[in-house]
């Protein structure tokens, strides 16, 4: 029997290759450093030359002081005349000049610079230090010195410009060259290490026949025994050896299969005269099928008829946008369970005249399971306000995590509930102009007049759970309430939309940002507006839970 062995890899071209990719993004990388170290040292060199420009010059005036005092005194023009032509030694002197303290010139000499174009043009990164005057005192000894004259020098811009731009140049050449060798070690050694490795295992596996898999004969890799290349090149040792054996399972099987189909083909045909007379019965196991189809439809309707009630039921125990009254100048809701009925869960209630509270609830679960964790939540929610109407929000969180620990019976060992729930609090105190927030798990998007949200996070806190501690110190925050700004509170369900291309979650900060673009809608608009966009960023995608999201604005 032929065998056909494993295709030959594709030649993959040079530039799409990952030594190419490689080189080229070192190159990049090691470019753009050198730039930034190039630009740094350039500065540095700039400052020193201009340093090294006035040192040089205050020099060499302090050393001519002496004859330029000399030659003026005695108005000696051939004097002054070598003196002017001394300081033109350097190569950068653009003029000199020597007079006396009537103003007359006694010696003066003048450079046309040869610098280049591009000299000229750049020349003002040298012009305010390539000038200085040196007032001229001449005295006997024993006698104060008197002003004799000036000595005024200045040197070409142009030609000490030049002469950076040309050190630049070199140096930038070097940097250069220096990128492009690391570049080219360091692609070496990428291949050395990584491509050329890959290339023999990708070689080998392409030689694998398709038919006998367990002979592949996996290649040498040395200096790879202990790293990621070499757990590859063994994972496939076993993987190869896992896909012989399943082959010679299936000619085993088979085999066995051909044995069984005579075998069956002789019994068909000796049963075949039994299951004519069993023809009746199969009838009659259909009418009764049909009967038990019949009575699970109805146990069906009966199902959903008991869901869509329980929506009613948890739908009334939510609590009325108006519950807090005058204490907000706005509220909106969006509560919309997976299913007909859901886990999360959301309370108003007007603790007294001067302290709004607004609770929001993600519980265990979506459906009928986490409507029983929000039908223990809202039971035990009338006790809690009560013997904590006066507390802070974290201490709300606190009782609730306690008295679902209670009622679940989740403090005995036997307990077989480990259930709980994601919970956060907000209380206005309009008084105060003061918001205070705690979450466990959920957190407040706060938007200032102008227009700006800023998240705080929730406490990495669960409230119930057998298998889980109490939690422990929740954070409050206190937040000044400046007129006109808005406050969200929302559960996983609404940032866990999973959409958009890539497909990823929408997320907490992408849903700030949107809410940053859209500031100037009303606050109905705004909602209305984010449940469209959860739909077009879903698309085709299902939802995965329930979703609730309040917005309201304080008075």
């Amino acid at each position: 029997m032929s065998v056909q062995q494993g295709a030959a890899p594709p030649e993959i071209p040079f530039w799409r290759g990952l030594t190419f990719r490689q080189a080229a993004v070192t190159l990049a990388v090691v470019l753009l450093l050198g730039m930034l170290v190039g630009l740094l040292e350039l500065f540095l060199d700039w400052r020193g030359m201009r340093a090294d420009v006035e040192r040089d010059l205050r020099e060499t005036l302090t050393l001519v002081e002496g004859s330029a005092s000399e030659a003026l005194y005695q108005l000696h023009p051939e004097l002054g005349r070598q003196l002017v032509d001394g300081l033109f030694a350097r190569a950068s002197m653009r003029r000199a000049e020597l007079r006396d303290d009537f103003g007359r010139v006694l010696a003066e000499r003048v450079r046309e610079p040869t610098a280049s174009a591009l000299a000229e043009d750049w020349s003002w990164l040298f012009a305010d230090v390539t000038r200085m005057r040196l007032p001229l005192d001449y005295g006997f000894a024993g006698a104060d010195a008197e002003p004799v004259g000036v000595l005024e020098v200045e040197l070409s811009a142009a030609v000490l410009t030049q002469r950076f731009l040309a050190q630049a140049g070199r140096d930038a050449l070097l940097g250069l060259a220096r990128a492009l060798v690391i570049s080219a070690l360091v692609a070496l050694l990428f291949y050395l290490m990584i491509t050329r490795p890959l290339v023999r295992l990708a070689g080998a596996i392409a030689a694998v026949d398709p038919a006998r898999p367990g002979a592949w004969t996996p290649p040498h890799l040395p200096h790879h025994h202990g790293d990621e290349l070499g757990l590859l090149r063994a994972r496939l040792g076993e993987l190869f050896a896992a896909s012989q054996r399943g082959l010679d399972q299936r000619d085993r099987a088979q085999a066995e299969l051909t044995a069984l189909t005579q075998e069956l083909e002789a019994r068909v045909r000796l049963r075949t005269q039994e299951l004519e007379q069993q023809r009746d019965a199969l009838g009659q196991a259909f009418a009764e099928l049909d009967a038990a189809h019949q009575e699970l439809g109805k146990a069906n309707r009966m199902v959903l008829e008991s869901i869509q009630y329980a929506r009613r039921i948890q739908t009334a125990m939510l609590p009325d946008k108006g519950a807090l009254g005058d204490g907000v100048r706005e509220i909106q809701v969006c509560w919309e369970p997976l299913h007909l009925v859901g886990g999360d869960w959301f309370w108003l209630e007007r603790l007294d005249d001067e302290r709004y509270l607004i609770l929001i609830a993600d519980c265990t679960g979506h459906g009928v399971p986490g409507a029983f964790i929000t039908l223990v939540l809202a039971s035990a929610m009338a006790d809690i306000l009560r013997d904590h109407a006066s507390a802070d929000p974290a201490t709300i969180l606190c009782a609730i995590d306690a008295v679902v620990r209670t009622r679940l019976r989740q403090d005995h060992p036997e307990a077989e509930s480990d259930d709980g729930l994601e919970a956060a609090v907000a209380i206005w105190e309009p008084a105060r102009a003061e918001l205070s927030f705690a979450g466990a798990g959920i957190p407040l998007l706060c938007m200032d007049p102008a227009g700006r949200v800023e998240t705080i996070r929730g406490a990495r806190a669960h409230l119930g759970y057998r298998s889980l501690p109490s939690p422990g110190e929740i954070p409050v925050h206190r937040i000044a309430v400046a007129p006109g700004a808005r406050f969200y509170l929302l559960t996983d369900g609404i940032s866990d939309h999973m959409g958009g291309q890539p497909r990823r979650l929408l997320g907490r900060r992408r849903l700030a940002g949107w809410l940053e673009r859209h500031a100037e809608l009303g606050l109905a608009e705004q909602l209305a507006a984010v449940e469209q966009l959860l739909e077009d960023y879903r698309g085709d995608e299902p939802r995965r839970d329930d979703m609730t999201l309040i917005g309201f604005q304080p008075r």
